[in-house]
């Protein structure tokens, strides 16, 4: 096997395990059996196996938001509909992205103790992902702040979600999650219009105007 499947197999191999079972249950003995490599060539490409987690992890993110990122939302000229274009999105994509969990939510809690490499690096994306929502969420937001943190609770949702979904195996609890928090940006969506559609019609009506005209 040459140089650049062997690395492919092994993070495939690794990830699939240690979604299902875990990082601590997950054995390098365990990879290197099902990858079909040798010990030696995991940690040719890997020093430890807290570099091939963080690999892996790494591998799940990209993979996680090239998946969102590829929606039509995103051309959508109104703000509004963008916002809504992206729930419809998520709910699409979600019960397959995350069938089988969610790698940085399980790193989190599993490793939030005992690796602090990969705790910092679940926080970073985590804040990375903020920050690629919270402009979705600024049509409807009092500001920046409370843009991140509708997108942050957008997370959480996700999050919760995804755990629920694997505590009764069913992954379309995922997309009802969704759902249920897209009703309430729906709301939202409903008061931001009316404020706009008020400010707008009382800037028509100003006098300021019209005062070039008379």
């Amino acid at each position: 096997m040459s140089e650049a499947p062997s690395r492919t197999s092994i993070l495939k191999t690794a990830r699939n395990l240690m979604l299902r079972y875990g990082y601590a249950a997950t054995s390098v003995d365990d990879i290197c059996s099902k990858a079909g490599v040798t010990k030696g060539s995991l940690y040719h490409f890997f020093g430890t196996k807290e570099e091939l987690g963080l690999a892996v992890l790494n591998g799940f993110y990209a993979e996680g938001v090239a998946r969102v990122a590829s929606g039509v939302y995103a051309e959508m000229n109104d703000p509004y509909q963008r916002l809504i274009g992206l729930f419809d999105h998520l709910e699409a994509i979600g019960p397959d992205l995350w069938r089988h969990g969610c790698l940085m939510g399980n790193f989190a809690c599993e490793l939030g103790e005992s690796s602090q490499m990969i705790r910092r690096r679940v926080a970073e994306m985590f804040e990375e992902l903020v920050n690629r929502l919270a402009p979705f969420f600024r049509p409807i937001a009092r500001g920046r702040k409370e843009a991140d943190e509708l997108a942050e609770q957008t997370l959480m949702v996700i999050e919760g979600a995804v755990v629920m979904a694997r505590a009764h195996d069913d992954p379309s609890r995922i997309a009802s999650g969704l759902r249920r928090f897209r009703r309430t940006i729906e709301a939202q969506i409903g008061k931001s219009r009316t404020a706009t559609e008020k400010t707008n019609r009382g800037r028509a009506s100003s006098p300021l105007q019209h005062k070039g005209g008379e």
